[in-house]
């Protein structure tokens, strides 16, 4: 739900909000507060396009919008954004990699270069881009590669440092703690 105004709208469960980040230096940016940070799922840095894709963006642009349907048509493998939605949330995850899961946020709670560590929220965040990676992957649940590959991005949005600091010590935090262990 989203409130305007005092009055209060309900939103679909497929509602989301992509947002671009203008570096703070520039003129009338701001950065965030921490618990706004936090509403995030993750940062990504996307770069410039391929010299082709731009040749490609620069083509659609002059077929207007046949090139955008077409282009859009084929976005999400597997049906719809609900449909992919419903299957992510099914990939499991078994107890030892919860755990590790619980190990690293608690991790990122102890490093001292770290004023503010992972909220509950970043937390169950975490293991949805997990899920996610889980089933592009093509598979039904959840490995600690999953965990490690998705740990910047979910955690460089909320940690509060510099993209590089920030890469030092998530690497860091993934290095110092054990792998899960299977029983």
């Amino acid at each position: 739900q989203v409130t305007v105004d005092g009055r209060r709208y309900l939103l679909s469960p497929q509602f989301m909000v992509i947002a671009t980040q203008n570096p703070v230096d520039q003129h009338g940016t701001y950065p965030l507060p921490e618990a706004q940070l936090d509403r995030f799922a993750m940062k990504l840095s996307i770069g410039y396009p391929a010299a082709a894709d731009e040749s490609q963006m620069l083509l659609d642009a002059t077929l207007g919008p046949v090139a955008v349907e077409r282009a859009s048509a084929e976005v999400l493998p597997g049906g719809s954004l609900a449909e992919v939605q419903q299957s992510v949330a099914r990939v499991s995850a078994a107890e030892p990699v919860r755990e590790y899961l619980v190990r690293l946020a608690g991790a990122t709670r102890r490093h001292t270069s770290v004023s503010l560590g992972l909220s509950p929220r970043g937390l169950l965040i975490w293991l949805r881009m997990a899920q996610a990676r889980a089933w592009l992957a093509g598979r039904r649940f959840v490995v600690p590669d999953d965990i490690q590959d998705t740990a910047f991005p979910v955690l460089s949005v909320r940690l509060g440092l510099e993209t590089s600091r920030a890469r030092t010590v998530v690497q860091e935090i993934l290095e110092g703690t054990s792998l899960p262990e299977y029983r």
